[in-house]
């Protein structure tokens, strides 16, 4: 379904005379990632993990095209990834943190229904969609003006737009971040049966409850390259085992053992 092949990303400064212009966070280039390589099949959920600044957003804005990969090849169905493709980009559901792309003075279902234009539903089958995803995302009956969303409901809203229109493969990040635990425990559900339907799952968190829950597979991201790859049920399938796995390799990376 999804292969991704000794991806890199280098942020670039501004060249002359540009730089002169453009503020950058840093003087220098950065490298973001390193030739990672991964994959997600139909019916499994894989998951990202790593400490902050480690390239899980970066990985997944690449396989969406909304960062242009320095080098490396990402295919779907065993096609390159064309960013001009309308048919690829429709192939996959994002979610997205923080997600400043919904329009703030339309409601939740107007949103909704504009997004399920831009992917092609017709009309019928919008209305439809857009019932269902508002009824499970709890939203049916607090459609309002987004500017008075919780944080909560835009993380809910950001799900039901990435199910819209029944993507292949569903690209996530951070999509727990502001969900209570209950909601938390809902959503986790909710990925093993979109894996059990025959969807493809990348799911970047910091919650590794979620990746216990969720996830088949497990790919840790350190300083921007894939430094190990397993299963949960490997490091005793529980929260502390995973978490202290991770911390050894975090540890090990930065006192230069991997």
């Amino acid at each position: 379904m999804l292969d991704v092949d000794r991806l890199t990303v280098v942020y670039q400064r501004p060249r002359w005379p540009l730089r002169f212009v453009v503020k950058t966070a840093a003087d220098e280039d950065h490298t973001a990632l390193t030739d990672v390589s991964l994959g997600a099949d139909r019916g499994e959920v894989v998951g990202i993990v790593g400490p902050n600044g480690a390239g899980k957003s970066t990985l997944l804005r690449a396989i969406t095209s909304l960062v242009a990969p320095t080098s490396g090849e990402i295919r779907f169905d065993g096609v390159p990834v064309d960013p001009t493709s309308h048919r690829q980009r429709a192939s996959f559901g994002l979610s997205l943190p923080d997600d400043r792309s919904f329009y703030w003075r339309l409601t939740g279902r107007q949103n909704l229904e504009y997004f399920a234009a831009l992917v092609g539903l017709d009309a019928d089958a919008a209305a439809s969609r857009i019932d269902q995803m508002m009824t499970d995302r709890k939203l049916a009956h607090r459609d309002k003006a987004l500017f008075g969303y919780s944080s909560g409901m835009l993380a809910q809203l950001g799900l039901g737009r990435a199910l819209l229109h029944d993507p292949p493969l569903l690209i996530l990040d951070e999509p727990t971040r502001s969900l209570d635990p209950l909601a938390a425990e809902e959503f986790c559900a909710l990925l093993r049966d979109q894996a059990a339907d025959g969807k493809a799952v990348l799911l970047a968190t910091h919650r590794l409850e979620d990746v216990v829950a969720a996830c088949d597979r497990v790919i840790a991201l350190v300083e921007g390259r894939a430094v190990w790859s397993g299963s949960a049920s490997e490091i005793d399938g529980d929260v502390s085992g995973l978490g202290a796995h991770l911390r050894d390799i975090v540890a090990s990376v930065e006192s230069g053992g991997l």
